[in-house]
């Protein structure tokens, strides 16, 4: 059995989180995970089946700590555990993949799903030499979507052998839930309650241009308590509902005729997949691979920032493409982003070199 040590940034229901959850339930038998959370954050621990073998350590007193005192921790707690793999997350867990480089004390794989808010609209220039650094040597560098293979090869100088396109797959449904018709359309999204995810943006689009919709977001997160208030204060309680944790995706989904992404910043999110699968037209801000993951029929919908409120209002105002432009998502998302491949890509970075 594999042992495998996890650290995250946070260990909230998030991409990642939920990605490294699937992964595990569906492997449950092959490896055994430790996972630190440096906040202290164990949401997400209620995604993983109850064969996974798994322990959860929280860590948020690192923070706490000088350079050299979580540097020394972090060392002792790797020699420790005595993993056959290191796997850090993200700009959060970078320490971790640094020291482990420079102690060569196992292998080590790095994820990189994307960027804090404070990323979102430029790199900054000591974050991608400190990545040089630590992603040197023998680690192996994993990210979901072109964009970020582009910023990897150019900014961190990642050798081609020791970079990995690691697409997101789902693992979608025989069969599609079908929302009964109804005279009130129903606009939808799932997100991480997050700064990054921009739902005043969504917000605001909504109440401006869909007085007679609803607007459901489903998921929870930080922001929670501020979306309520601005919600209030919009005075739109009647028409946008905050739904919180979503267990069941598919059910969810089914009762959306567009779904909504308004985010500052995305790589290759496991939402937008899941809208596909459920047959969903999508207006989405140009973020990351937004675009060449959807069907061609839904490119004009995803647009910039800028240009996110005509777009929406051009979806919303032609009912009639929507079922085309769902079917050719759903098409696509079952073509090309299957829950097979992403484990079959698992196995294979995980397997012991020979």
């Amino acid at each position: 059995m594999i042992r495998l040590l996890h650290v995250f940034s946070t260990f909230a229901v998030g991409g990642p989180q939920i990605r490294f959850a699937q992964l595990a339930n569906a492997l449950s038998g092959q490896y055994r995970h430790t996972i630190i959370s440096l906040d202290g954050a164990d949401q997400a621990m209620s995604r993983l089946a109850t064969d996974v073998q798994a322990e959860f350590l929280p860590m948020p007193a690192l923070k706490a700590m000088s350079l050299p005192q979580r540097l020394h921790t972090i060392h002792r707690l790797i020699s420790r555990h005595q993993p056959d793999i290191l796997m850090t997350y993200n700009w959060g867990a970078i320490e971790w993949a640094f020291c482990n480089r420079l102690l060569r004390l196992c292998r080590g794989i790095h994820w990189e799903d994307g960027f804090s808010p404070d990323e979102a609209s430029q790199l900054y220039r000591r974050r991608n030499l400190f990545r040089r650094h630590a992603l040197s040597g023998d680690t192996q560098v994993v990210v979901p979507s072109n964009t970020l293979m582009a910023i990897a090869r150019q900014h961190w100088q990642i050798p081609e052998q020791r970079l990995h396109y690691f697409p997101n797959g789902i693992a979608m449904p025989e069969t599609l839930q079908k929302r009964p018709p109804s005279a009130v359309t129903t606009l939808i999204t799932l997100a991480s309650l997050r700064a990054e995810k921009n739902l005043h943006r969504l917000i605001d689009t909504f109440a401006s241009h869909a007085p007679y919709s609803r607007l459901l977001i489903g998921g929870d997160g930080p922001m929670l308590t501020e979306l309520e208030t601005y919600i209030v204060a919009r005075n739109l309680t009647h028409t946008v509902r905050l739904a919180g944790r979503i267990d069941d995706v598919w059910g969810f989904l089914a009762q959306g005729d567009i779904f909504c992404l308004s985010s500052d910043t995305e790589q290759m999110p496991l939402s937008v997949l899941e809208a596909m699968a459920t047959a969903l037209p999508i207006v989405a801000t140009d973020v990351g691979d937004v675009k060449t993951i959807v069907a061609a029929e839904n490119t004009p919908f995803v647009v910039p920032p800028a240009h996110y409120a005509r777009a929406f209002q051009h979806l919303l105002s032609e009912p009639e493409q929507w079922q085309a432009i769902g079917a050719a998502n759903c098409q696509k998302a079952r073509q090309h982003y299957s829950f097979s491949h992403m484990v079959e890509n698992f196995t294979r970075l995980t397997t012991p070199p020979r």
